[in-house]
C-alpha cells in the first residue's frame, strides 16, 4: 500500500524555499533617495490585510533621539532598557548590539511573520530591489521598483513574497516556541514531538497553549520531543500537567480534565525507513520530511483509557507524612506503609538492600 506521502513526496524533492522556521526575511534594497521607505510603506498594508505580523528593520549611522531631550538624558545614563508609552506607540529602546542582521533578528517580538530590512548593502535574503542598481551575482531578487512606482512594483512582489511564508503558520510558530525551549537545535525528535502534540490537542479540541490545566499529557520518552511537547501545550512538570513515563517510545497521551477524554498519538514506526534518507544528508531530508508529511503519515491516533488518582492531580498536595526514617516529608501517597510506619521509597530501598530482602 502506498500511503500519501511515499506518492507526494520523495526524499530528492524535499527542499525547503525558505528558512526552516522563523519570520520571513525581505530585503529592500536601493541606494539613498531610491523609495526603499516609501517600498516599505506600500507593503506592509499589503502584508497586513492578509493577516500578517510585519516587522521593520534599518540600520543608520544617526541618533534616534534628539540631543538634550529627557529621553536623551536618560539614555546617556546607561540603562539596560527604557520603554516610553506613548499614545501612538511603546517605544522599546535597547542598546545597539551587534550590526548584523541575525544580531537585530534576535531581539524580534513573538509572532512576527515578515521581517521588512531597508538596506544599502546586499543581504543573504530574498530581495526587492531598486531599479537603480543592478543585482548582485548571489541575490535572489524578487522583484524590481523604479521611483514613484511603488505601487505597481508592491502587486508584482507580493506573489513572491507569499511563496517565502510558511505553509502551515500555526506549525511554524509552535517550532519557533519548540527551537528556543530546546536550545536551538531543530532535530527530527523535535520536530515530531512538536507535531505530535498539535495533533493531541486538535483530537481533543483543545487550544494550545493551555494556561487553565485542563490538559495532562502523559509522555513516553524523556527525549527532543518532550520539549516539542511541552512548548506546544504549555503542559509543564512542575504544573503537574506533564508527566514523564520513559518507555522509550515517540508517544504521549492527552487528557482532556473537563471531558475526561483521552488520546493517544504514536509517532509510526517506520517513518525512517519510508523517508529513505541515507548518507550525510539524511537528517535534514527527515526534518523537511516530518515537517511537510500529512499527519496522518506521522502518526496513529486513537481514543485510550487514561484516568489520574486523586495525587495525580494539578493543585496543593493532598496528604503529607513523614518518613519514620529520614524525618522527611513525602507528598501525594509517594510513601510505602510499612511494619515500621510511613516509609520514603529511598529509606525503604536501602533498608531492603541491607537487609537482602528480609523486610519484602
Amino acid at each position: 500500500m502506498t500511503t500519501s506521502s511515499q506518492a507526494q513526496v520523495r526524499p530528492s524533492e524535499i527542499r525547503a524555499p525558505r528558512p526552516f522556521v522563523g519570520p520571513a526575511v525581505i530585503a529592500v534594497r536601493g541606494p539613498s533617495r531610491s523609495g526603499k521607505t516609501t517600498m516599505c510603506e506600500r507593503l506592509i498594508p499589503a502584508l497586513t490585510a492578509e493577516g500578517l505580523r510585519v516587522a521593520w528593520f534599518k540600520r543608520t549611522h544617526h541618533t534616534v533621539d534628539l540631543p538634550g531631550k529627557a529621553s536623551d538624558r536618560v539614555w546617556l545614563s546607561s540603562p539596560a532598557a527604557s520603554v516610553v508609552r506613548a499614545t501612538d506607540r511603546l517605544l522599546l529602546t535597547l542598546p545597539p548590539g551587534g550590526s548584523q542582521p541575525q544580531d537585530m533578528l534576535a531581539q524580534l517580538p513573538a509572532g512576527i511573520d515578515v521581517v521588512l530590512f531597508e538596506t544599502h548593502e546586499p543581504l543573504p535574503y530574498p530581495t526587492i530591489l531598486s531599479s537603480q542598481l543592478d543585482p548582485e551575482p548571489s541575490e535572489n531578487v524578487l522583484g524590481r521598483w523604479s521611483l514613484y512606482q511603488e505601487d505597481a512594483a508592491v502587486l508584482t512582489a507580493m506573489p513572491e513574497i507569499r511563496k517565502w511564508l510558511p505553509a502551515d503558520r500555526e506549525l511554524d510558530m509552535a517550532m519557533r516556541a519548540a527551537l528556543k525551549l530546546h536550545g536551538g537545535h531543530g532535530c527530527a525528535g523535535l520536530i515530531l514531538g512538536t507535531r505530535l502534540a498539535l495533533t493531541g490537542a486538535a483530537a481533543l479540541g483543545i487550544e494550545v497553549p493551555d494556561t487553565k490545566k485542563r490538559l495532562i499529557v502523559v509522555s513516553e520518552t524523556d527525549r527532543c520531543a518532550v520539549d516539542g511537547i511541552q512548548a506546544v501545550t504549555g503542559c509543564r512538570p512542575g504544573k503537574r500537567t506533564l508527566r514523564l513515563l520513559d518507555f522509550g517510545k515517540l508517544a504521549a497521551s492527552f487528557l482532556d480534565e473537563h471531558t475526561g477524554r483521552s488520546v493517544r498519538v504514536a509517532a509510526r514506526g517506520d517513518l525512517r525507513e519510508r523517508v529513505g534518507a541515507t548518507g550525510e544528508g539524511r537528517h535534514e531530508i527527515q526534518r523537511a520530511a516530518y515537517a511537510a508529511w500529512p499527519t496522518e503519515d506521522l502518526f496513529t491516533v486513537r481514543d485510550t483509557p487514561l484516568s489520574l488518582s486523586q495525587y495525580d492531580r494539578p493543585g496543593p498536595p493532598r496528604a503529607r507524612v513523614l518518613c519514620v526514617t529520614c524525618g522527611e516529608e513525602v507528598s501525594d501517597g509517594r510513601h510505602l506503609q510499612t511494619e515500621l510506619g510511613p516509609q520514603c521509597r529511598p529509606c525503604r530501598a536501602g533498608l531492603e538492600t541491607r537487609n537482602k530482602g528480609a523486610l519484602l
